[in-house]
């Protein structure tokens, strides 16, 4: 049932086949959309245009035309010309390397009635709201658990009858009053020592279906109603009826019956969700509402912040199809990249037809504003919900119910779970490289790192670059690996470490687990092209909060939490990166990612400020590379993507929302 839906949707994709951008003749791509002839330039002093190239070239202009870079230099700038602020900066437009943008704003979607779908229980600021008690929406962090179990008693079913709470984190969340936190507090969800999550999902509420996903993204908590309305069903099932487990089945369907859905089923049940929304909101004019509020929101949010270039970062034909319906409808602000995730068994037929059907998607979009960059697997899962596969020294700490249940993990001590082994890992390479595409292997744990650079390493293909996405804890040795293989990429979530480095050092993992986490200094040192990213929703997605992040790796200290042990302090600067290595991240280090950093047929490049490159550019009130510049004060003035500006604060009058 799902599958005929998949292939009718990008059915009618291949036929329409962007037929509103097709490529101009005089460009051999339609990337860049200015308007014909239309030229948009900025002025400075000398040397506050960064080009980003490879001499770091600086100009005190720039020009663009037809949608491309058409002149840079430090004479006489063209008459046209709009002259920055003194102190003022331009660079790349800043290119996401990882997120997930339809899922950023999710709980701004109200239903008929006017009220939200969801529930923000959050105790990070990942929507960069204002802090309270600004109007008309601004954030106040959760902090204890008897906050989310007050907000879901209370709560008003909505429009579709469920009670839905968004970004759930019992791993930052205190017990209470007291400075205990995480999972030493037996009353969270992922703590189920006394009662399953089930148990404690039903004993907040039974008259209505009830779901609270975490902030990793990996799992979802349901109640009874919730499980049955899914329509989730036991592996080995009819599955044109129903949703059955992928990856580790048994394990998952176990697990759900205990009110805890993990990986797949998590993702299957946030996008059922959002369908149920869309259904619930659609008229006869307009049959996707709710994708494309979620789609216009958040690209015009990630403009604000500079970005020129944004992921979608598990997407399929579907979510794509919602895309390009949007994009027809009034043009994005910025490109789009997609990474298409096949949630099927590897050992289905069908999972090399749909790699097929990738490829065709890919050539759909080389004439659009959007690109597939490859296919996402998932090695292992998250460290905040123990599903990230590990091997010695590393070793889970402080393990809960149902870890410690060998009937459910036969491997104990519990050390993790693997979505893909090596094998699986190398059958998806060898069947995406045949179709010439990259694929972007999520991996979290040190043993599924092992596993990701075997599959990679093994399976090399000419002209194509593959990604490791978080590469969260790999040894010196398997970076050396990396810049040995030179067509394999990096990302790592450094705002994880901001927010989430305390109950990683204290209560998963201990400090010799994280002694080097997203090692980016060992990465840069052995010369790895490196993007730096968000994971939104998981954390915010200001890329001049993850350069302070890297450069500093700062820690969170909230209110609410204890002081950071000494055994974790000592650890937590061993990765620094300088600002120019951070910016490189999101901007020509990023575009090798994608292999757009150079020209190809087709393809203008992006990431860099060079003639014939992308028109996208974005101008910051301060230059973040001024050692005295402080980042949290800056403020994007103007984006252009495109030669278009899609984004413009001359003044600088809208305040920044530091993500603190």
């Amino acid at each position: 049932m799902r599958q005929q839906t998949l292939l009718a949707l990008l059915f009618i994709l291949l036929l329409t086949s962007c037929s509103s951008t097709k490529p101009r003749p005089d460009q051999g791509s339609s990337e860049p959309s200015g308007a014909q002839g239309a030229t948009v330039a900025f002025a400075g002093t000398a040397g506050s245009v960064h080009s980003m190239d490879a001499n770091l070239t600086t100009y005190s202009y720039v020009a663009v035309t037809n949608g491309v870079i058409s002149e840079l230099g430090s004479g006489t700038a063209p008459a046209n010309a709009i002259q920055i602020p003194t102190g003022a900066a331009i660079y790349p437009g800043f290119i996401d390397s990882h997120s997930h943008a339809i899922s950023f704003l999710v709980p701004t979607i109200n239903g008929p009635d006017g009220s939200p779908f969801w529930l923000n229980l959050a105790n990070v600021n990942v929507m960069l709201q204002p802090p309270c008690p600004a109007q008309p929406s601004c954030f106040t962090p959760t902090t204890t658990q008897d906050q989310v179990i007050n907000a879901l008693k209370s709560a008003k079913p909505n429009a579709m009858g469920w009670v839905l709470g968004w970004n759930y984190e019992p791993s930052r969340l205190s017990c209470n009053s007291n400075k205990t936190y995480g999972f030493l507090c037996p009353n969270n969800f992922e703590n189920e020592n006394q009662q399953t999550a089930l148990q404690q999902m039903d004993a907040i509420r039974t008259d209505v279906p009830m779901m609270v996903t975490s902030e990793s993204g990996h799992i979802v908590y349901v109640n009874t109603k919730g499980l049955a309305a899914l329509n989730l069903c036991p592996p080995g099932s009819d599955t044109t009826k129903c949703y059955a487990p992928v990856f580790n089945p048994g394990v998952e369907w176990k697990l759900a019956q205990r009110g805890q859905l993990d990986e797949d089923l998590a993702v299957y049940a946030v996008s059922y969700i959002i369908a149920h929304m869309n259904e619930v909101m659609k008229t006869q004019n307009d049959p996707l509402p709710v994708f494309r509020q979620l789609i216009t929101s958040s690209t015009q949010k990630y403009s604000q912040l500079g970005y020129t270039t944004v992921q979608e970062g598990a997407a399929n034909p579907d979510v794509i199809a919602a895309y390009i319906a949007v994009a027809r409808a009034s043009p994005l602000p910025v490109r789009m990249a997609f990474l298409d995730y096949i949630q099927l068994p590897i050992g289905d037929a069908a999972y090399p037809k749909h790699i097929a059907i990738a490829a065709a998607l890919r050539d759909t979009l080389a004439s659009s504003d959007m690109f597939l960059a490859g296919i996402k697997l998932f090695a292992d899962g998250t460290n905040q919900g123990y599903t990230s596969d590990m091997t010695s020294p590393v070793q889970y700490t402080n393990l809960n119910k149902p870890f410690t249940d060998p009937t459910i993990f036969p491997r104990q001590p519990y050390n993790g779970l693997a979505d893909l082994d090596v094998n699986g890992l190398s059958q998806v390479v060898q069947w995406s490289h045949a179709k010439h595409l990259p694929v972007f292997i999520h991996t979290n744990g040190n043993k599924a790192q092992g596993n990701t650079l075997a599959a990679l390493t093994g399976n090399p293909a000419a002209g194509i670059r593959d990604v490791i996405v978080h590469f969260t804890m790999p040894t010196q040795e398997q970076i050396q690996s990396v810049a040995q293989a030179g067509t394999i990429g990096v990302t790592f979530l450094m705002n994880d470490f901001y927010y989430y480095y305390q109950p990683l050092c204290e209560q998963l993992l201990q400090a010799s687990g994280t002694a080097n986490l997203y090692p980016a200094a060992w990465a840069a040192a052995s010369g790895l092209h490196l993007g730096l990213h968000s994971d939104t929703s998981v954390t915010p997605p200001s890329p001049l909060f993850s350069v302070w992040v890297a450069s500093t790796r700062s820690v969170q200290a909230p209110s609410w939490m204890p002081s950071l042990l000494p055994q974790c302090q000592t650890n937590r600067t061993n990765q620094l990166i300088s600002r120019l290595q951070a910016i490189k991240a999101y901007t020509s280090d990023a575009a090798w990612l994608y292999n757009r950093d150079a020209a190809r047929p087709g393809i203008t490049p992006i990431g860099s400020l060079q003639k014939q490159y992308a028109g996208d550019l974005v101008v910051f009130s301060a230059d973040p590379l001024d050692p005295a510049t402080d980042l949290s004060t800056v403020k994007v003035l103007y984006t252009v993507h495109n030669g278009k500006v899609v984004y413009s604060d001359p003044t600088g009058s809208n305040p920044v929302v530091w993500p603190n």
